[in-house]
């Protein structure tokens, strides 16, 4: 790195560049909109002599800001205080969402050519709500121009003020290109970075298919002479950072990647794989950079060569922060055009943002509430034991667990649609500026204003759901070692006096990631029910519902886990349940190879295709040398082709793990992958620090 981009990278890791809020008086008379807009242009950008960008402003609360972090929404507020990571009836507990702006829209028209779609919609739309909430929104765009002259300003007086010439003629060259850059249509590499830069206060969140919208400026710029990937870099290392600056030091989220996720490569909208040579420069810049924040996925297509997967594989390897995540599209754009309807040229705009959910270019997550799917299991053989005693076969059997499965399904997405009926009760101004639709529609993006979402709650305990039906399948009908009667009398008992019994199973059970055939055709039919339940379902906004099962930053394997009784697979009452598509404890007995091999064949349906993660873990010697790390290359690709979705890695000795927890001040510095996102191992709550050394480490 150059020093300025050294001192930029020292200021921000200090915790320097956050941008403070400037308070502001709100008058009675003050409608939210107007609020807002007064609110934007009091705020003083973050700017020294280091800096070839600024723009960047938080919102405080008083008003009603962005919708990631949604400050001001105040029904959404009331919601998270009902129901914010409290499990009802140990079945649903509302989460955040994630997002992403269009930011290709801002670079195509600019703030004015948006301005113009606005007022295109007034001529379309009668009802005094929608064109009240339009002409809010043209408020607000003129307030984010006026914010642009105001960081103008501030520009040329600092360049009036410094005397090193290189950085008198940077700020000078930035307080001319905030009165072009995103006021209107940017023309260079540089100004579209910009437009970003300052249009990022709107969603501080996912930066979404950034390769993508850049390449034209980048190209361009690079044709004519006027850009060099030197220059490029240093650009790109910037807004980095600023993603990075976007958190506070003080937050536990300052050394994670969930907020500012977002993706490389993948099929654009002519069918060919995206990867560019703009794609590696951004993958550079970001390891480069000694930060946490951003993180980003690849995403991966069956025309992506071999030495692109094997370049992001070893970036992979090579950065300490585990910033870099995979994704396969052949599986993501089957689902969202074959199971969503979604139009392919906009599907292939998909990212994955926060810890791993899917989002358009321009759309949010349409729901990320945490689901207990082990709960069902629970509640057949501790409630309605007597349904399931004389069942004659398996069929059967699974018949009535079906039953109860989609009970609770179905009141999983009532308890969603209950979340996102309160938050729609906030209209937000700033963010459906940006994103798709939502302008079109004359509708808040919290209100359903968006055309092209999926809504994804993620169940947790899949694994142990699949597991519990494969100890059922084997031992009370395929092998007839266990009555049935004897099962539920050793669960209802917690396995004590059944000891023995648990350990046989734990011992002999053909748990799911083993690739035979009883486990991968549990873990089939389970999903092939999942497909059936979910398939043509629509959320309160009319969105496809896909299956997630990822964790995120809370404990929800452990809340969930500590009310649900005992369970066919050897779960203890009480015990965590498990999360992502995996298998852990020993279970996998059958190595890396099964493992991965029953995670791709067991969804042919796609129907798991929304946020969900898939946890590997490694011995780190297998990464470490480098003809290991070839085959590891090869291996993963492979399951790729064979339909596996989405990997993460993670590689320490188990060891060193089950040390840091009882020694952390001596393993500060021990990072790992969690569930869509990175962190110090030290830092995590206990329950996910007990998950991560519970995933099997073994060597192929």
């Amino acid at each position: 790195m150059n020093g300025r981009i050294d001192k930029l990278t020292e200021l921000t890791l200090k915790g320097e560049m956050y941008v403070d809020c400037v308070p502001v008086k709100r008058e009675k008379e003050d409608s939210e909109a107007d609020a807002l807009c007064k609110y934007i242009l009091a705020q003083e950008p973050k700017i020294n002599e280091y800096c070839a960008f600024t723009g960047r402003f938080n919102f405080d609360g008083s008003v009603v800001g962005d919708a990631f972090k949604r400050g001001g929404h105040k029904f959404n507020l009331a919601a998270l205080d009902k129901y914010y990571l409290k499990p009802i009836e140990n079945l649903s507990t509302m989460e955040w969402q994630h997002a992403t702006a269009d930011y290709k829209r801002v670079l195509e028209k600019g703030i004015l050519g948006i301005i113009e779609d606005i007022d295109a919609s007034i001529r379309i739309h009668k009802k005094a709500s929608e064109l009240e909430f339009l002409n809010d929104l043209k408020k607000v765009a003129f307030a984010l121009i006026k914010w642009c002259e105001k960081c103008s300003e501030r520009a040329y007086e600092l360049a009036c003020t410094v005397t090193d010439a290189e950085s008198k003629a940077r700020l000078d060259r930035l307080s001319k290109a905030l009165l072009k850059a995103p006021k209107c249509k940017p023309s260079s590499f540089y100004e579209a970075v910009l437009s970003i830069f300052v249009c990022f206060s709107a969603d501080p969140d996912s930066v979404g298919t950034l390769d993508r919208y850049l390449t034209p400026f980048y190209e361009n710029d690079i044709r004519s002479g006027a850009l060099t990937k030197g220059e490029a870099k240093e650009y790109l290392k910037e807004l980095f950072l600023m993603l990075q600056a976007s958190t506070p030091i003080s937050s536990v989220h300052f050394t994670r990647g969930g907020e500012s996720h977002f993706c490389i490569g993948g099929y654009l909208p002519n069918g060919e794989d995206g990867f560019n040579e703009l794609s590696y420069l951004i993958a550079e810049s970001m390891v480069e950079l000694p930060t946490y924040i951003p993180q980003l996925t690849l995403r991966w297509t069956s025309k992506t060569p071999r030495e692109v997967f094997r370049f992001m594989m070893e970036l992979e390897r090579r950065d300490p922060h585990k910033r870099i995540a995979f994704t396969n599209d052949e599986k993501r754009i089957k689902c969202y055009t074959e199971l969503c309807s979604i139009p392919y040229e906009r599907a292939v705009s998909y990212t994955t943002v926060g810890c791993n959910e899917p989002a358009f270019l321009g759309a949010i997550t349409g729901s990320t509430s945490k689901g207990n799917i082990l709960r069902c299991i629970d509640t057949l053989f501790h409630e309605r034991s007597e349904a399931v005693k004389g069942v004659s076969d398996f069929e059967q059997f699974y018949g009535i667990f079906e039953g109860e499965l989609f009970s609770d399904l179905k009141k999983i997405l009532d308890y969603d649609d209950m979340y996102n009926a309160e938050r729609s009760k906030d209209i937000n101004y700033i963010s459906s500026l940006f994103f798709n639709d939502c302008i079109e529609n004359a509708k808040s993006l919290t209100q359903g204003g968006g055309n092209v979402v999926i809504a994804s709650p993620m169940l947790i305990g899949i694994t142990n759901l699949i597991d519990s039906l494969i100890t059922v399948k084997q031992f009370v009908f395929d092998e007839g070692l266990i009555s049935m009667d004897t099962l539920i009398c050793a669960l209802k008992a917690n396995w004590q006096g059944y000891e023995d019994i648990r350990a046989f199973i734990l011992n002999k059970g053909k748990f799911f990631g083993n690739d035979d055939e009883t486990s991968n055709y549990v873990a089939s039919r389970v999903y092939k029910s999942l497909y059936s339940f979910y398939s043509g379902r629509k959320n309160i906004f009319g969105y496809q519902f896909l299956v997630g099962d990822l964790l995120g930053y809370n404990e929800h394997h452990k809340w969930f886990g500590e009310a649900t009784r005992a369970t066919p697979d050897g779960r203890y009452c009480g015990e965590l349940i498990k999360f992502g598509i995996g298998q852990s404890g020993g279970r996998d007995r059958g190595g890396l190879s099964a493992l991965l091999n029953s995670i791709s064949s067991l969804d042919p349906y796609a129907i798991g295709c929304g946020s969900t993660v898939t946890n590997i873990f490694l011995d780190e010697a297998l990464v470490k040398n480098d003809d290991s790390f070839e085959k590891l290359v090869i291996m993963l690709e492979t399951f790729f082709k064979n339909g596996g979705v989405h990997f993460q890695l993670t590689y320490v000795s188990k060891k060193d793990l089950i040390l840091a927890k009882q020694q952390p001040e001596n393993y500060s510095s021990l990072r790992v992958r969690v569930t869509g996102f990175s962190d110090y191992f030290v830092k995590l709550k206990e329950s996910i620090q007990d998950d991560i050394i519970e995933r099997t480490a073994k060597k192929e």
